[in-house]
């Protein structure tokens, strides 16, 4: 059985569902076994997700979590990756106790193809296994950081061992640090995760985090040994993930694998309205 991890607040709850959608049409080689956590979903929300999981036989589990523990760490809802909930994944130790290993997947990406061989990577020896982010491989975010792996990795898609993060103590070594470095972090839980694990960690290839960015610059801007992979990618990506402040529901939004995300997300049944919402939330915020 393949393990995925999940995190979301009700506001991100549509966008799961997508998520839900694309591992149930695509994972066929194994059952799938999915894990929400979240601090505090609608009853309607949960039924409404039990049943896009029913329909593609995924078995999902939620999973309420205590805020409490992240109370310390920095938070800016103005930003799209300020909510508390981005730290939610580092308590999927605590929260999964019976489990060695899980897939964690950000909500804002679908899953294009089969996920065995992701979770087939070996990560025994490490405590996550994660893609490149193109975005930031200067030396700038590098120096930053003292990143000394020569590599900035993107937290969106994580093999997580498990059992690595409690016999190492990793979830509170995390925490400790962006507790401790406080508004000094610019992608406070990437780069916890970057700096804290830059010896424990394994890169993944890039077709497992393809993201808009693979498209809007050219090849030759990206690290060289990275290339080929890029190039690959972009015609076959396995996880297709729409960082940034721009998403494909975004009103007007021309960013790369939009339709890829509205086919998904017209297959979810959660069509247009209750995303469209949540733009204009955002627009709200950013005024």
């Amino acid at each position: 059985m393949i393990h995925i991890a999940c995190c979301s607040n009700e506001k991100l709850a549509p966008m799961f569902g997508v998520v839900v959608t694309s591992v149930g049409i695509n994972v066929t080689s194994d059952d799938v076994m999915m894990y929400l956590l979240h601090n505090g979903l609608k009853d309607s929300t949960v039924k409404r997700l039990q049943k896009i999981a029913d329909r593609y036989n995924v078995r999902l589990k939620f999973l309420e979590i205590d805020l409490e523990i992240l109370k310390d760490c920095p938070v800016d809802d103005k930003i799209h990756y300020g909510n508390v909930m981005t730290y939610a994944r580092f308590l999927l130790p605590s929260m999964l106790p019976n489990l060695d290993k899980v897939i964690y997947l950000d909500c804002d990406l679908v899953v294009c193809k089969d996920l065995k061989s992701l979770w087939e990577t070996d990560v025994n020896d490490m405590a996550v296994a994660m893609a490149p982010d193109l975005l930031y491989q200067d030396k700038g975010t590098l120096g930053r950081l003292g990143i000394k792996n020569g590599t900035y990795l993107n937290a969106g898609v994580i093999v997580m061992n498990l059992d690595y993060w409690r016999k190492h103590d990793v979830q509170n070594r995390l925490l400790a640090y962006i507790i401790d470095k406080g508004n000094e972090l610019i992608y406070n839980d990437q780069d916890a995760l970057n700096v804290i694990l830059d010896d424990e960690r394994r890169q993944l290839p890039v077709k497992y985090n393809v993201t808009p960015y693979h498209f809007h610059r050219n090849l030759e801007y990206n690290p060289a040994e990275l290339r080929d992979e890029i190039q690959e990618s972009r015609l076959d990506p396995i996880i297709f993930h729409y960082l940034g402040s721009t998403k494909p529901w975004s009103l007007g939004c021309y960013l790369p694998g939009k339709q890829l995300f509205k086919k998904y997300q017209k297959t979810s049944g959660w069509w247009h309205f209750t995303i469209q919402k949540y733009v204009f939330k955002r627009i709200i915020y950013t005024l």
